[in-house]
Protein backbone atom coordinates (compact mmCIF):
# COMPACT_ATOMS: atom_id res chain seq x y z
CA UNK A 1 0.00 0.00 0.00
CA UNK A 2 1.26 3.45 -0.84
CA UNK A 3 1.29 6.04 1.94
CA UNK A 4 -1.08 9.01 1.84
CA UNK A 5 0.33 12.14 0.25
CA UNK A 6 1.03 15.36 2.10
CA UNK A 7 0.43 18.74 0.49
CA UNK A 8 3.51 20.60 -0.76
CA UNK A 9 3.70 24.34 -1.27
CA UNK A 10 6.95 25.85 -2.51
CA UNK A 11 8.94 22.83 -1.34
CA UNK A 12 7.46 23.02 2.17
CA UNK A 13 5.07 20.46 3.64
CA UNK A 14 1.89 22.10 4.88
CA UNK A 15 -0.39 20.01 7.06
CA UNK A 16 -3.73 21.24 8.30
CA UNK A 17 -6.53 19.51 10.13
CA UNK A 18 -10.10 20.07 11.25
CA UNK A 19 -12.02 19.12 14.38
CA UNK A 20 -15.29 17.20 14.26
CA UNK A 21 -17.27 17.45 17.49
CA UNK A 22 -19.87 14.74 18.02
CA UNK A 23 -22.61 15.27 20.56
CA UNK A 24 -25.79 13.75 22.03
CA UNK A 25 -28.51 15.88 23.69
CA UNK A 26 -27.44 14.70 27.14
CA UNK A 27 -24.07 16.32 26.43
CA UNK A 28 -25.22 19.65 24.99
CA UNK A 29 -24.50 21.43 28.30
CA UNK A 30 -20.86 20.38 27.96
CA UNK A 31 -20.26 21.70 24.45
CA UNK A 32 -19.21 25.28 25.40
CA UNK A 33 -16.56 23.90 27.74
CA UNK A 34 -15.30 21.40 25.17
CA UNK A 35 -15.10 24.08 22.48
CA UNK A 36 -13.29 26.49 24.77
CA UNK A 37 -10.74 23.80 25.62
CA UNK A 38 -9.79 23.40 21.95
CA UNK A 39 -7.45 26.35 22.61
CA UNK A 40 -5.06 23.76 24.07
CA UNK A 41 -4.59 22.09 20.67
CA UNK A 42 -1.30 23.18 19.06
CA UNK A 43 -1.45 23.96 16.24
CA UNK A 44 -5.11 24.90 16.27
CA UNK A 45 -7.55 23.28 13.84
CA UNK A 46 -8.45 25.11 10.65
CA UNK A 47 -12.17 24.46 11.05
CA UNK A 48 -14.52 23.08 13.68
CA UNK A 49 -17.65 21.10 12.79
CA UNK A 50 -20.39 19.90 15.15
CA UNK A 51 -22.59 16.88 14.42
CA UNK A 52 -25.65 16.26 16.60
CA UNK A 53 -29.27 15.07 16.43
CA UNK A 54 -30.48 18.70 16.43
CA UNK A 55 -29.12 21.56 14.37
CA UNK A 56 -27.16 23.62 16.87
CA UNK A 57 -26.06 27.24 16.62
CA UNK A 58 -22.48 27.68 17.80
CA UNK A 59 -20.28 30.68 17.05
CA UNK A 60 -17.44 29.86 14.66
CA UNK A 61 -18.62 26.27 14.21
CA UNK A 62 -20.16 24.63 11.16
CA UNK A 63 -23.13 22.70 12.55
CA UNK A 64 -25.09 19.87 10.96
CA UNK A 65 -27.58 17.23 11.98
CA UNK A 66 -26.61 13.58 12.28
CA UNK A 67 -28.78 12.68 9.30
CA UNK A 68 -26.85 15.05 7.03
CA UNK A 69 -23.35 13.96 8.08
CA UNK A 70 -23.07 10.77 6.02
CA UNK A 71 -25.07 9.01 3.31
CA UNK A 72 -26.95 6.63 5.62
CA UNK A 73 -29.44 7.15 8.46
CA UNK A 74 -29.46 5.63 11.92
CA UNK A 75 -32.39 3.40 10.99
CA UNK A 76 -30.28 1.82 8.23
CA UNK A 77 -28.22 0.08 10.92
CA UNK A 78 -29.44 -3.36 11.98
CA UNK A 79 -27.43 -3.84 15.16
CA UNK A 80 -29.44 -3.05 18.30
CA UNK A 81 -27.11 -0.22 19.43
CA UNK A 82 -27.86 1.89 16.38
CA UNK A 83 -26.71 5.27 17.67
CA UNK A 84 -23.40 3.87 18.90
CA UNK A 85 -22.60 2.30 15.54
CA UNK A 86 -23.83 5.38 13.68
CA UNK A 87 -21.48 7.80 15.44
CA UNK A 88 -18.59 5.46 14.64
CA UNK A 89 -19.59 5.48 10.98
CA UNK A 90 -19.68 9.29 11.00
CA UNK A 91 -16.07 9.27 12.17
CA UNK A 92 -14.98 6.75 9.54
CA UNK A 93 -17.06 7.80 6.54
CA UNK A 94 -17.52 11.57 6.72
CA UNK A 95 -16.35 13.70 3.81
CA UNK A 96 -17.61 17.15 4.81
CA UNK A 97 -14.37 18.41 6.38
CA UNK A 98 -12.23 20.75 4.31
CA UNK A 99 -9.02 18.95 5.21
CA UNK A 100 -8.08 15.30 4.83
CA UNK A 101 -6.86 15.19 8.42
CA UNK A 102 -9.59 15.58 11.02
CA UNK A 103 -9.72 15.03 14.76
CA UNK A 104 -12.96 13.58 16.07
CA UNK A 105 -13.72 14.78 19.60
CA UNK A 106 -16.53 13.66 21.89
CA UNK A 107 -18.33 16.65 23.37
CA UNK A 108 -18.00 15.37 26.94
CA UNK A 109 -14.23 15.76 26.72
CA UNK A 110 -12.43 18.83 28.06
CA UNK A 111 -8.75 19.39 27.29
CA UNK A 112 -6.75 20.52 30.29
CA UNK A 113 -3.32 21.44 28.92
CA UNK A 114 -1.50 21.90 25.64
CA UNK A 115 -1.31 18.95 23.27
CA UNK A 116 0.85 18.95 20.14
CA UNK A 117 -1.46 17.71 17.38
CA UNK A 118 1.08 17.91 14.53
CA UNK A 119 4.82 17.39 14.93
CA UNK A 120 7.63 16.78 12.41
CA UNK A 121 5.10 16.95 9.57
CA UNK A 122 3.07 14.13 11.08
CA UNK A 123 -0.22 13.98 13.00
CA UNK A 124 -0.34 12.51 16.49
CA UNK A 125 -2.11 9.49 17.92
CA UNK A 126 -2.94 10.25 21.55
CA UNK A 127 -2.89 7.06 23.59
CA UNK A 128 -5.00 6.96 26.74
CA UNK A 129 -3.56 5.78 30.05
CA UNK A 130 -6.77 3.81 30.64
CA UNK A 131 -6.49 0.08 30.05
CA UNK A 132 -9.25 -1.41 27.90
CA UNK A 133 -9.41 -4.68 26.04
CA UNK A 134 -12.56 -5.98 24.36
CA UNK A 135 -12.04 -9.23 22.39
CA UNK A 136 -15.14 -8.55 20.25
CA UNK A 137 -13.36 -5.59 18.62
CA UNK A 138 -10.45 -7.74 17.52
CA UNK A 139 -12.79 -10.45 16.30
CA UNK A 140 -14.15 -7.80 13.92
CA UNK A 141 -10.76 -6.60 12.70
CA UNK A 142 -9.64 -10.18 12.11
CA UNK A 143 -12.83 -11.22 10.34
CA UNK A 144 -13.25 -8.11 8.23
CA UNK A 145 -9.69 -6.97 7.52
CA UNK A 146 -7.70 -10.10 8.40
CA UNK A 147 -5.92 -7.81 10.82
CA UNK A 148 -4.42 -8.99 14.10
CA UNK A 149 -3.93 -6.74 17.10
CA UNK A 150 -0.68 -4.84 16.47
CA UNK A 151 0.11 -3.22 19.84
CA UNK A 152 -0.20 -4.17 23.52
CA UNK A 153 -2.19 -1.02 24.36
CA UNK A 154 -5.62 0.28 23.37
CA UNK A 155 -6.40 2.96 20.81
CA UNK A 156 -9.75 3.60 22.48
CA UNK A 157 -9.87 7.23 23.48
CA UNK A 158 -12.27 10.17 23.52
CA UNK A 159 -10.58 11.74 20.51
CA UNK A 160 -8.58 10.59 17.49
CA UNK A 161 -6.97 12.09 14.40
CA UNK A 162 -8.14 10.38 11.21
CA UNK A 163 -6.78 10.68 7.67
CA UNK A 164 -9.18 10.39 4.74
CA UNK A 165 -6.42 9.05 2.51
CA UNK A 166 -5.81 6.09 4.81
CA UNK A 167 -9.53 5.54 5.29
CA UNK A 168 -10.03 5.35 1.51
CA UNK A 169 -7.64 2.43 1.46
CA UNK A 170 -9.10 0.81 4.56
CA UNK A 171 -12.68 1.31 3.32
CA UNK A 172 -12.55 1.51 -0.49
CA UNK A 173 -16.31 1.06 -0.87
CA UNK A 174 -18.35 2.87 1.79
CA UNK A 175 -21.68 1.34 0.79
CA UNK A 176 -20.25 -2.17 0.90
CA UNK A 177 -18.70 -1.41 4.30
CA UNK A 178 -22.07 -0.42 5.75
CA UNK A 179 -23.72 -3.50 4.24
CA UNK A 180 -20.97 -5.70 5.65
CA UNK A 181 -21.36 -4.09 9.07
CA UNK A 182 -25.02 -5.02 9.02
CA UNK A 183 -24.12 -8.59 8.15
CA UNK A 184 -21.32 -9.36 10.58
CA UNK A 185 -21.62 -7.07 13.61
CA UNK A 186 -22.95 -8.81 16.70
CA UNK A 187 -22.34 -8.82 20.44
CA UNK A 188 -19.25 -10.98 19.86
CA UNK A 189 -17.99 -9.21 16.70
CA UNK A 190 -18.11 -5.46 17.20
CA UNK A 191 -16.84 -2.45 15.31
CA UNK A 192 -14.51 -0.14 17.19
CA UNK A 193 -13.50 2.80 15.04
CA UNK A 194 -10.51 3.44 17.30
CA UNK A 195 -9.12 -0.10 17.47
CA UNK A 196 -9.79 -0.78 13.78
CA UNK A 197 -8.20 2.40 12.47
CA UNK A 198 -5.34 2.50 14.96
CA UNK A 199 -4.23 -1.07 14.35
CA UNK A 200 -4.64 -0.64 10.58
CA UNK A 201 -2.33 2.37 10.66
CA UNK A 202 0.31 0.56 12.71
CA UNK A 203 0.21 -2.37 10.26
CA UNK A 204 0.28 -0.45 6.97
CA UNK A 205 1.42 3.12 7.72
CA UNK A 206 3.69 2.82 10.77
CA UNK A 207 5.62 6.01 9.98
CA UNK A 208 2.60 8.22 9.34
CA UNK A 209 1.77 9.13 12.95
CA UNK A 210 3.53 10.23 16.09
CA UNK A 211 2.31 8.61 19.29
CA UNK A 212 1.91 10.35 22.63
CA UNK A 213 0.60 9.09 25.93
CA UNK A 214 -2.12 11.13 27.60
CA UNK A 215 -3.26 11.28 31.19
CA UNK A 216 -7.03 11.20 31.51
CA UNK A 217 -9.30 11.77 34.50
CA UNK A 218 -12.85 10.43 34.29
CA UNK A 219 -15.86 12.11 35.88
CA UNK A 220 -19.32 10.66 35.44
CA UNK A 221 -22.89 10.72 36.69
CA UNK A 222 -26.13 8.93 35.86
CA UNK A 223 -28.56 10.98 33.81
CA UNK A 224 -31.68 9.85 35.66
CA UNK A 225 -30.21 10.56 39.08
CA UNK A 226 -28.25 13.79 38.73
CA UNK A 227 -27.72 15.48 35.34
CA UNK A 228 -24.68 17.72 34.92
CA UNK A 229 -25.19 21.46 35.24
CA UNK A 230 -23.13 24.22 33.68
CA UNK A 231 -22.01 25.42 37.12
CA UNK A 232 -20.77 21.94 38.05
CA UNK A 233 -18.74 21.65 34.88
CA UNK A 234 -17.32 25.12 35.37
CA UNK A 235 -16.11 24.07 38.83
CA UNK A 236 -14.51 20.94 37.35
CA UNK A 237 -12.63 23.08 34.85
CA UNK A 238 -11.37 25.32 37.64
CA UNK A 239 -10.50 22.45 39.99
CA UNK A 240 -8.70 20.40 37.33
CA UNK A 241 -6.68 23.30 35.93
CA UNK A 242 -3.67 22.50 38.13
CA UNK A 243 -4.03 18.72 38.01
CA UNK A 244 -1.42 16.59 36.23
CA UNK A 245 -3.81 15.52 33.49
CA UNK A 246 -4.04 16.26 29.77
CA UNK A 247 -7.80 16.04 29.62
CA UNK A 248 -10.82 14.95 31.59
CA UNK A 249 -14.18 13.53 30.66
CA UNK A 250 -17.61 14.52 31.95
CA UNK A 251 -19.60 11.39 31.18
CA UNK A 252 -23.34 11.03 31.51
CA UNK A 253 -24.34 7.41 31.94
CA UNK A 254 -27.79 6.22 30.95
Amino acid sequence: MSPPRNRYFGGRIVIKYDVVLLSHPKDYVKIPFCLDSLRFLNPAPSNVYAVSPHLLKLDGVTCMKDEDAIFIKTDDIKYRRKNWIYQQLVKLLQDFTENDLYMCVDSDLIFNRELTTLKNDRPTFFISNREQHYPAYFTFTKQYLDLERQVPFTFINDFMMFDKNILKQMIPDKTKFVNDINEIVSDTCLLSEFETYGNYVVKYFPEHYNMQQTRVLTHGKFLAEDPWTSDEIKRLVENNADEDIDLFTVHTWT
